[in-house]
């Protein structure tokens, strides 16, 4: 991979978002960090190079919120984002870059829609419900799985539950923590992750 100008005026500005994006400052923000690293490499290759970084990013966001979450919701959400992660496993090699491509703007559109709706319903609570919980975070996995852009969907469930700040954030955390770490190995064994991109992935750290 040549490390010219263009180089770095896409990747490095990708790794910011999604940087911006898990310290909560940027909201889906990072959902165009993939397409910004597919102008100078393969999708499969921004992926694999995004994801060590993530799990470092995810390690220090758990320290911070290891005493924050609702338990109840992370086991049924963790459950269905597995769930959702074998799929996208599964599936991973009948999709062209193109559809990969549209799972993100579909995913950048839904994110806007939701966040319309919330601001409109923003005193409505939903109660917890395991249909929709279950729905949303296979959503989730495979979505991550894919194309790193899990946190629409959970967003979608989460968000109407109206979890205190803190238990909300915390939960996300060790979502996307347990999310990333099952990714690792199927990245690896789908050959995704190799010595050079996870030398890339070190650099960019």
């Amino acid at each position: 991979m040549e490390f010219n100008l263009l180089f770095f005026v896409t990747v490095v500005p990708a790794i910011l978002l999604f940087g911006i994006s898990k310290a909560g400052l940027g909201g889906s923000v990072a959902l165009i960090s993939i397409p910004l690293m597919t102008v100078v490499m393969p999708f499969t290759d921004a992926l694999a190079i995004t994801l060590p970084i993530l799990i470092l990013a995810d390690f220090v966001a758990v320290y911070k919120f290891r005493k924050e979450f609702d338990l109840d919701t992370l086991k049924l959400i963790s459950i269905g984002a597995f769930i959702g992660i074998i799929i996208g496993a599964l599936t991973f090699k009948f999709f062209s870059e193109d559809v990969l491509k549209l799972i993100v703007g579909l995913m950048g559109f839904s994110f806007t829609f939701h966040y319309f709706f919330l601001k409109k319903n923003k005193y409505l609570a939903i109660p917890k419900s395991k249909i929709k919980g279950s729905f949303f975070s296979i959503i989730s996995g495979f979505t991550s799985f894919c194309v790193h852009s899990g946190g629409t969907p959970l967003s979608v469930y989460l968000l109407p539950l109206r979890i205190e700040k803190a238990k909300y954030v915390g939960t996300r955390v060790l979502y996307f923590t347990f999310v990333n770490l099952v990714k690792l190995p199927i990245y690896i064994y789908l050959s995704m992750i190799n010595i050079e991109n996870l030398k890339l992935s070190f650099y960019l750290m």
